[in-house]
């Protein structure tokens, strides 16, 4: 069959049909979105087919698509052996014991934020919500604070970190992406993170100080009963914090994810062994089916049931079906109609900004994954910057602010999965709370309209200032079609 030109309509249906089978599941059945996601990709395929591609093409784009998030979800099924071997070896229950006794209810959103995003810089995203935010959670449920509410402050301040430590996987593909140094690239994403991050440490502050537990109160009674539980199941010490600092500083030290969460998982098992009599079976069985709490405590019970190898599958099988879909989406060609379209609607610097995040938005919706969200983007607006003159360290920004802050806030992205399956809480009961990620693309654009006055222009190579206009390139571009 002649293949025919992939245009942005073809692509439309596509992207119209998924995304009425995923609000369809969602919203109206209640239903998870693996099926939904599957129509998509048949749909996907569906219309590839139409436009003249082989099965061999849409298998190719499939198999390109799931090779590209396997690296994901080896670090998600280490995440859930992580967590069941530690509740295990006595470490998530000595973080929530301690976070108890520390924090109370109307500081926790703040303490939660700014706890997270001291973790994050050494530890990432995925990581401080797999350990600290985990562990937050649970304190946040005992004080009877808003599910979503809890998990937004925590997003929020594990987020921090995948913006401005200059060990983040999203900042280093975003500096390889756009060819700016790292350092270069965290100095100038510390003005738009910055500001996210005051404001929201502020609404997280003025929010919380509606939440006070006073003696007898109900939050009050979890607090305790709940530290009490606590107390008598495990050995609970600050030394259990050891196997959490060895993961830090595997990290510190530039080990990769994978090792570095290996290592993690070896000191908690090595711990529960020696100082929480815990049998090496147990282990096992807890690093592959999650720890089974049957203390009579509710809330303990529930809390402490978690983790496990066999807890992620859900997660797994998501990731997979959506990367099936983008990788489609991608070697098809429907993903680069829709990306010319857009193309058409820069008209200055601001636009250019407002338009990569908004394509960044796009591409996490249809290629759920922040890092083709980033890699996709930013080759494709690269050379755009560079031919308006545009420094490329705005383009970082974008990138960061649109891509990787984003991400966590769609219910089929990885990143959302991911979230949802450690923490237990619905996309859409904490996508509104998650005040950082939201106000990242909002701090972005509206210092990026500022221009010179807080991102100097662009230079040549004797260190001149590019005095050049996009008005002015966009009138050459029209005298030449003219010509």
């Amino acid at each position: 069959m002649r293949q025919k030109e992939v245009t942005c309509m073809h692509a439309l249906v596509t992207v119209g049909i998924t995304g009425l089978a995923l609000f369809a599941s969602v919203t109206q059945f209640d239903a998870s979105p693996h099926v939904a996601m599957l129509i998509g990709c048949v749909a996907a395929g569906g219309m590839a087919s139409l436009t003249g591609y082989s099965w061999e093409d849409i298998k190719a784009g499939m198999l390109e698509g799931i090779a590209s998030s396997l690296e994901s979800v080896l670090i998600l099924l280490l995440i859930g052996v992580l967590i069941g071997v530690w509740i295990a070896a006595g470490v998530v229950p000595s973080m929530i014991y301690y976070g108890l006794k520390l924090l109370s209810p109307e500081y926790f959103l703040a303490a939660a934020m700014g706890i997270c995003s001291l973790v994050s810089m050494a530890a990432g995203s995925w990581g401080t919500v797999g350990t600290v935010g985990l562990a937050l959670m649970g304190v946040s449920q005992a004080m009877g604070l808003p599910s979503g509410l809890a998990a937004g402050a925590i997003i929020s301040g594990s987020y921090v970190g995948d913006k401005l430590s200059p060990l983040s996987d999203s900042t280093n593909l975003a500096s390889a992406v756009t060819g700016v140094d790292i350092f270069q690239n965290v100095k100038a994403m510390a003005p738009v993170a910055g500001t996210a991050y005051v404001l929201a440490l502020l609404l997280y502050g003025i929010v919380g100080l509606k939440f006070q537990a006073s003696p007898g109160s109900d939050a009050f009674f979890g607090i305790s009963s709940l530290a009490r539980a606590l107390d008598t199941a495990f050995f609970i010490s600050p030394a259990c914090f050891l196997p959490l600092l060895l993961l830090i500083l595997g990290v510190l030290f530039k080990l990769p994810s994978i090792p570095a969460i290996l290592l993690g998982i070896g000191g908690g098992a090595a711990w529960g062994l020696f100082f929480q009599d815990a049998p090496l079976r147990e282990l096992f069985l807890c690093g592959y089916s999650g720890y089974l709490a049957q203390s009579g405590n509710p809330l303990f019970d529930a809390l402490m049931t978690a983790g496990g190898l066999e807890a992620m599958m859900y997660s797994v099988s998501m990731i997979l079906l959506a990367m099936t879909f983008g990788g489609i989406m991608e070697k098809t060609g429907q993903m680069q109609a829709l990306m010319r379209q857009v193309m058409r609607l820069v008209h200055s610097r601001a636009t250019l900004v407002f338009i990569t995040i908004l394509c960044c938005i796009l591409v996490n919706l249809l290629l759920p994954e922040q890092y083709i969200s980033i890699a996709l983007t930013g080759k494709m607006f690269q050379r755009e910057y560079q031919r308006l003159d545009v420094k490329p360290t705005w383009l970082t920004i974008a990138l960061g602010a649109g891509g990787a802050a984003t991400s966590v806030l769609v219910p089929w992205n990885t990143c959302g999965i991911y979230v949802t399956g450690i923490l237990g809480v619905p996309t859409g009961a904490y996508a509104s709370h998650t005040y950082f990620n939201l106000l990242m693309p909002l701090a972005a654009i509206l210092l990026c309209s500022l221009g010179p006055h807080m991102f100097p222009a662009a230079r040549d190579k004797n260190g001149l200032k590019v005095r050049k206009r996009i008005t002015r390139h966009r009138a050459k571009d029209k005298r030449t079609n003219r010509g």
